[in-house]
């Protein structure tokens, strides 16, 4: 698997929580949102850090600005939605908004940006491109749980 199968492989794990938040309701659709959320902020980071810069080695400068843009529109509108109540009247429009804002990006990087950056980068670049962002996965979710742990009250001491 290359990074940008990786990406790709992303790209549909979001679109499955979007399909499954339009036939949630209450909690059920918090936690939906909350794991799109995530696995955002994750692939984000991922192509901001590591696919992006390596767009722009690879010559796919206009591509790559395009999608920072893209980005930042979508970071925004997602830090509204997770500040909105679940009761709120405009949760529905935002997300399907979200859904859109992320499908459009999703098809212009899947037509455009990753095919170019394919056919200009060697196979064994993508390989090891992955190969770190797997590793900036792992690293963050790690950071994550240190974090949690840390925040944790320990039990009394047994009597």
């Amino acid at each position: 698997m290359s990074a940008i199968e990786l990406l790709k492989q992303q790209h549909r794990e979001v679109d499955g929580l979007f399909q499954r938040i339009k036939s949630s309701t209450g909690d059920e659709r918090i936690s939906l949102l909350g794991q799109v959320a995530e696995a955002l902020t994750i692939h984000a980071a991922l192509e901001e850090q590591y696919f992006y810069p390596f767009a722009r080695e690879q010559g796919v400068d206009g591509l790559v600005d395009e999608s920072f843009q893209d980005h930042a529109e979508v970071k925004q509108l997602l830090s509204e939605i997770l500040q909105v109540k679940q009761t709120d009247p405009r949760l529905d429009g935002l997300c399907l908004r979200l859904e859109r804002m992320v499908t459009e990006h999703v098809g212009q990087e899947e037509s455009a940006l990753m095919p170019k950056v394919e056919a200009a980068a060697g196979a064994e670049e993508l390989v090891s491109l992955r190969d770190d962002m797997l590793q900036a996965i792992d690293n963050w979710r790690n950071k994550e749980l240190l974090r949690l742990a840390e925040h944790q009250e320990s039990p009394p001491p047994a009597v």
